[in-house]
């Protein structure tokens, strides 16, 4: 489900999903978004405003070509029959013109709506439309209708039948040897999952990884038994029964991944089953990096992994269930309206947002990169705790996480670094930026990318980019639906740190232990803000000065600059040459024994959150 058109009634309605796969790398699709959906929307008879470009990435088998997710959207609650088959059969026979020169040839990889065939049509020929007798009944192509024509029958014709019987018959011949062989080199794996077992007990068949095959690959059961930690095992039995057999009153989420079912387990406990959708290489290394990362990542603001389900080719991660929703649904979807969210809400779920990030990039052994940090994988609790989710795109960080990774590009299109779509570089700021774009959203409830709106206003970082630089510009971005009552002056300490995060050149931006700094600065609230009262004491003036150079003067006009921000969030020094000097990285300074240990003491806060308070010791010194 998703939302209807601009200019139309609000409401939940269900696109016509499609999936393409164009001749031109990802890097040079990000420019052509809006050309693609003009095409598209010719093609299929449809309002450019229907078009709704959804992600791209590279193609997997290879990286010189893009997979596009497309929604088209109806202006009703759904498409009546009629334009439904006449989308898919325009895509399937490529009657939906794409120009090349900007995009290649393309292929079609799924169109899927309800009722429609999960294959592509036949393709369109005479025969269909010539081989019928006189009383209108169909004739098989190659067939003859003996009781009018026995006597006529031509040699052509039986020449025809016995090469086509004869071309049958190698065809069967060759595929049943294919079947042999394939079933004699796995024959130790069919013959385990052939063999009847009488169903165990759901308590011990949670607990024994071997009661069932896991995968057809030896391989991957080795991988699943090294990366599963201490998650528990569960039978597809037990997912059965959780989920009443995957019904699809229980589907709460959808991505590239799979779906999400809400599942109840057998001791009460409710949970979220995520169920991988591709059986692939590609998808196995998601689903094995999911696993063994939130196997050993353990923070309040990430998601906590309980169990895996891995057998007859169903593939499971089983989550804590998080009941409120998605950030991005609470923004764009359907608990808009419903379930609005207040300045605060938005403040606590930038901070712990932030938190979770921090912890990967700076606190976890190793560092971890999330390349897939988005507003729809921020879950929310009922009193918008923010947890971070998704993290089958995740990649550990080299060293102390300032030397870049170099890998094919993936990812959320809008949320995508420069640097990261541009060369395959991917960094822990390359998240940063991706944070970036969340703060963006919160401040101006706005999509990272939304064709709907008028030319310019597409991009949010683009156009919201100018708007951060003094209070008339401030007053235009934010969201409508925040009211007019808002605390400008914090609103302008949040946008210099989103526009700080979202600078196109990586040296600009800071690292995740700063933002949450900055941001407890101006959240400050209670025991999350608070350090012992003789620190806080010595630190008050400074901080004080420090976030104010942050704030809006309503009468000076623009104050908001990168250098500005960047001392005041950093607690960093400009040298001669009037530029940032860092004095650590990522981490925490390596400082002694004794200091870290009184410094551990000043609050309840990860080491990622001291890190500014470090750095400003070693200033102060």
């Amino acid at each position: 489900m998703t939302n209807s058109p601009p200019g139309t009634t609000c409401l939940c309605v269900l696109p016509i999903k499609v999936e393409l796969r164009l001749g031109i790398a990802l890097y040079m699709f990000f420019a052509l978004v809006s050309e693609l959906a003009q095409e598209i929307a010719s093609g299929v008879f449809m309002n450019q405003s229907q078009v709704h470009v959804m992600g791209a990435n590279a193609a997997t088998e290879d990286p010189e070509k893009t997979i596009v997710l497309i929604d088209l959207v109806p202006l009703g609650a759904r498409f009546d029959n009629t334009t439904t088959l006449t989308v898919f059969e325009r895509f399937w026979h490529k009657q939906v013109i794409i120009n090349p020169t900007d995009f290649g040839n393309y292929d079609v990889l799924y169109v899927q709506y309800p009722g429609l065939p999960s294959s592509p049509p036949s393709a369109p020929g005479n025969l269909n439309n010539s081989l019928s007798n006189g009383n209108d009944q169909r004739l098989h192509p190659l067939a003859a209708d003996i009781g009018n024509h026995r006597e006529t029958k031509s040699r052509g014709i039986i020449v025809i039948i016995v090469l086509s019987s004869v071309f049958a018959l190698i065809l069967c011949a060759g595929a049943a040897l294919v079947i042999y062989f394939k079933l004699r080199n796995h024959h130790h794996l069919t013959e385990a999952s052939l063999t009847p077992e009488k169903p165990a007990d759901s308590a011990v068949a949670g607990s024994r990884l071997e009661s069932r095959p896991i995968s057809a690959s030896p391989s991957f059961s080795s991988s699943i038994v090294a990366y599963k930690g201490s998650a528990k095992i569960f039978s597809l039995v037990e997912m059965d029964r959780a989920t009443q057999r995957f019904d699809e009153s229980r589907i709460i989420g959808e991505g590239g991944f799979g779906r999400v079912y809400e599942g109840i387990l057998e001791d009460g406990e409710r949970v979220a089953v995520k169920v991988l959708k591709r059986d692939d290489q590609q998808g196995t290394r998601e689903f094995l990096a999911e696993v063994e990362m939130l196997s050993r990542l353990h923070h309040r603001n990430l998601v906590k992994l309980i169990g895996i389900c891995s057998e007859e080719h169903m593939r499971c991660l089983v989550y804590e269930l998080v009941p409120n929703g998605s950030l991005e649904s609470h923004l764009h979807g359907s608990d808009k309206d419903t379930a609005l969210l207040d300045w605060d809400a938005r403040l606590k779920i930038a901070l712990g947002a932030a938190r979770g990030l921090a912890y990967l990039h700076e606190d976890s052994s190793p560092r971890v990169i999330h390349r897939d940090f988005k507003s729809s994988n921020i879950l929310l609790e009922h009193d918008f705790t923010p947890k971070v989710s998704d993290f089958g795109l995740a990649r550990t960080a080299i060293g102390e996480g300032n030397e870049h990774i170099s890998t094919r590009v993936m990812g959320t299109f809008g949320y995508v670094a420069p640097e990261y779509a541009m060369t395959g570089h991917l960094l822990v700021k390359s998240d940063v930026y991706s944070y970036g774009v969340v703060l963006l959203e919160l401040l101006t409830g706005r999509k990272p990318v939304d064709m709907s709106r008028p030319p310019g206003q597409e991009n949010l970082v683009t156009w919201a980019c100018p708007f951060l630089t003094n209070r008339d510009g401030l007053e235009t971005l934010i969201d409508a639906s925040l009211g007019s009552s808002i605390p400008l002056d914090s609103i302008a300490k949040v946008a210099a740190i989103a526009s700080m995060c979202v600078q196109p050149e990586v040296d600009q931006r800071p690292f995740m232990g700063e933002v949450v700094q900055a941001l407890k600065l101006v959240c400050k609230e209670g025991s999350e803000f608070n350090e012992s009262r003789s620190f806080s004491q010595d630190l008050h003036i400074q901080d004080a000065e420090i976030i104010s150079r942050a704030s809006l003067d309503m009468d000076a006009g623009p104050v908001l600059s990168t250098e500005q921000f960047t001392a005041s969030a950093r607690y960093d020094t400009l040298d001669a040459s009037g530029s940032f000097r860092r004095y650590s990285s990522s981490g925490p300074l390596k400082v002694g024994r004794t200091e870290r240990n009184r410094e551990r003491g000043l609050s309840t806060g990860s080491s990622s959150e001291h890190c500014g308070l470090q750095r400003f010791r070693m200033d102060s010194e």
